[in-house]
């Protein structure tokens, strides 16, 4: 804790460290950004996230198929607002470890490394759970935008899974550079 500008209290996340502090700094680049080895003091090891997904119909065969969609904290601090797609690599592959670890193979399974077209080169990508077509990242990462958009947050994605989560994992997803992230 400690005081803002205008003299009240405010609450910082230990686990990001005042990365907004980094931020504001002359020499700042998004890229140098040192992750700690250790939590920060005072912060958890793990923290509930919440692995998201949507029920779409596969253009393929039609069938109605289930995309891990994202990743949001199950109890965000005041202020937060970044959802994770897997248009993010790092947040995809921490979904589906999340997902495996915690005995939901049958939602992991379909993701896996594809040659994308689109893109032209290998991503970490949903499937169909009955015939296997890409799904796409760029697509489901629209349709989930399009669901958040309606529903006023992140409430508008089905919930999955709530997992823990080591906070080192998840800090090295929101300090990613890699794009993905919907304002919640």
């Amino acid at each position: 804790m400690q005081r803002n500008e205008s003299g009240t209290w405010e609450v910082r996340c230990a686990t990001c460290r005042h990365i907004d502090e980094l931020a504001e700094a002359d020499a700042f680049g998004p890229d140098a950004i040192v992750l700690p080895a250790l939590p920060a003091p005072g912060a958890a090891p793990t923290l509930p996230l919440r692995v998201l997904g949507l029920h779409r119909a596969c253009w393929k065969c039609g069938s109605d198929t289930t995309c891990v969609a994202g990743l949001y904290p199950a109890r965000p601090a005041r202020g937060y607002c970044g959802l994770f797609t897997t248009e993010n690599a790092r947040a995809m592959a921490l979904g589906v470890q999340l997902l495996e670890q915690n005995g939901r193979a049958d939602l992991a399974a379909p993701v896996k490394s594809r040659y994308s077209r689109t893109m032209r080169e290998q991503q970490l990508t949903n499937g169909c759970q009955y015939c296997d077509a890409l799904q796409g990242n760029f697509p489901v990462q629209e349709e989930a935008f399009a669901r958040v958009a309606a529903a006023g947050g992140a409430d508008g994605l089905d919930t999955l899974l709530i997992a823990e989560c080591p906070v080192l994992e998840w800090q090295a997803v929101v300090h990613d550079n890699g794009g993905g992230v919907i304002a919640v």
